[in-house]
């Protein structure tokens, strides 16, 4: 009875032994597609927010990019293949993926080098937020660059708008490194794609289906657009009946206006509940922060806040509802968007003090509750403001961990000089000083290069380079261990110029 009984024992152990071995197999090629899942979802991240700054530098300053040079970018954006750092690097990637390590696990040093950059007026400033945001912090899709960007923007708000003269009218200017890291990272927040959705759909629909006639309501410009038959029918213009005919309309497009606007708010009150929690943070440690300075009224205050919300987050989304993903088989015409933009203007003269309000706007905002968009910012900044970040609601990456950069050689030499330039400024605090000559220690002097990763040879198609891996895996990124390569030679110089986004695996 005892051999038999081994004999089927040996067997069930055999069998149990192929399925633990099957089930390792199993979870292993699991493991590995999540990892070039993450790795596909990475590239596409970079990629999409390099293509989204390009399209910003064409739309908000043409003079200076031309829809050409706009359109190479985004073409060789396209064409971007992924390459390592060591290849670009050499053995100096341990010693750049340290410094970007330990920067970026830092925020405040962060936000300090960033303010002193501005304080030195220097030049590269702008394209260097862009980098701690695509790069150090990964177009924040991890949970941990979320958290580490959250108080970069904290601290931004204690070092930059607390010690300005004029905070206001910083932030409302949007050139400021807090205004614009917090339009970065809001336009890719998941949970506010959600929000804007959810509350501007809808109305704007409405707005795009009910109104083919442009909402003028200054009567200056109110036959402007209109064909001549149409003017004719104010009359003679000076006349007093003219004059009538035009107050009549500027009162019926104020009516008009002002209904949308309060359809506008009604789904603003609706849907505060899925306000991003990410944001309310922000926006709580700033009107906290702020609330303490003694030159500024808690009115004031309030009324940045409000400011933050509408002007750079909710009235561009207004504005531009397509680039937003809110509506996305609708056309908008000349006249949609001439009335979107009315809406927005509306709702921020809304947040604003009588005596900062747009006078020619006095009789639209007369027929508003003035406590409407208030309301909103009380349920925005309400409740106890914690010291720590909020953990993202819906992290489905979670378990995953960052140990790589995605960034252009350019930009990799763009930073390094930008923070040796702070260091030998003399905007830093001692620790801060200390601290930034530990980080650049060892990190090789480099030539003056420009900050913007896009500024390829004109002439020439990138020669698209291969990737492979190194052999250390232990600090491998399992998301994206190989970075965007853009490479152009130029025939005329003989020079290699060279715009590789690497991957450089942090501490080696």
């Amino acid at each position: 009875m005892v051999k038999p009984d081994i004999h089927t024992l040996a067997h069930h152990l055999k069998q149990e032994r192929l399925y633990v071995a099957s089930e390792k197999q199993l979870i292993q090629r699991l493991n590995s597609d999540v990892l070039k899942t993450a790795e596909r979802l990475y590239r596409a991240a970079w990629i999409a927010k390099q293509q989204r700054i390009n399209l910003d530098r064409l739309i908000l300053t043409s003079a200076e990019a031309s829809p050409a040079e706009c359109c190479q970018h985004a073409k060789m954006l396209e064409d971007t293949q992924f390459i390592d750092g060591y290849k670009t690097l050499g053995f100096q990637e341990t010693i750049y993926g340290e410094f970007l390590a330990r920067l970026r696990e830092n925020p405040r040093l962060v936000a300090s080098c960033l303010v002193a950059g501005e304080r030195l007026n220097q030049e590269h400033t702008q394209g260097v937020i862009h980098t701690v945001f695509t790069s150090l912090y990964g177009n924040c899709i991890m949970q941990e660059d979320e958290s580490y960007l959250l108080q970069v923007l904290r601290y931004l708000v204690e070092f930059e708008l607390k010690e300005s003269d004029n905070p206001r009218r910083l932030l409302r200017r949007g050139t400021c490194a807090f205004s614009i890291l917090f339009k970065l990272f809001s336009e890719g927040l998941y949970s506010a794609k959600l929000f804007l959705t959810a509350t501007l759909h809808e109305p704007i629909m409405q707005l795009l289906v009910e109104d083919e006639d442009h909402l003028e309501t200054d009567p200056a410009k109110v036959t402007e657009r209109l064909t001549p038959a149409q003017q004719e029918r104010f009359g003679e213009k000076g006349s007093e009946g003219y004059k009538q005919r035009v107050q009549a309309a500027v009162e019926a497009n104020e009516a008009k206006l002002v209904a949308l606007v309060n359809k506008f708010i009604g789904y603003l009150k609706q849907n505060t509940y899925c306000f991003p929690h990410s944001l309310r943070w922000i926006v709580s440690q700033m009107y906290k922060t702020l609330s303490c300075v003694e030159r500024l009224e808690v009115g004031e205050v309030r009324t940045m806040c409000t400011d933050l919300l509408l002007t750079c987050f909710i009235c561009p989304a207004i504005v531009n509802p397509e680039q937003y993903g809110i509506i996305s088989d609708a056309p908008i015409n000349e006249v949609a968007r001439f009335n979107l933009m009315q809406v927005g203007q509306l709702l921020q003269q809304l947040a604003m003090a009588d005596d900062d309000a747009d006078p020619r706007r006095k009789s639209s905002l007369s027929k508003f509750d003035k406590s409407c968009v208030a309301a909103f910012l009380d349920v925005v900044i309400g409740g106890r403001a914690v010291e720590t970040p909020p953990m993202s609601s819906m992290n489905l990456l979670e378990g995953l961990s960052r140990t790589a950069v995605y960034i252009t050689h350019n930009q990799l030499l763009a930073l390094v000089d930008f923070v040796r330039s702070v260091t030998a400024g003399d905007h830093l605090r001692e620790e801060e000083h200390m601290a930034l000559e530990n980080l650049l220690a060892n990190v090789p002097q480099s030539r003056t290069v420009k900050s913007n990763s896009l500024e390829l040879t004109p002439s020439n198609t990138p020669q698209l380079s291969p990737a492979t891996t190194p052999a250390n895996k232990k600090n491998r990124l399992p998301i994206g261990q190989h970075l965007a390569a853009i490479t152009s030679w130029d025939p005329t110089t003989t020079t290699l110029s060279a715009h590789i986004p690497l991957v450089t695996p942090f501490g080696g």
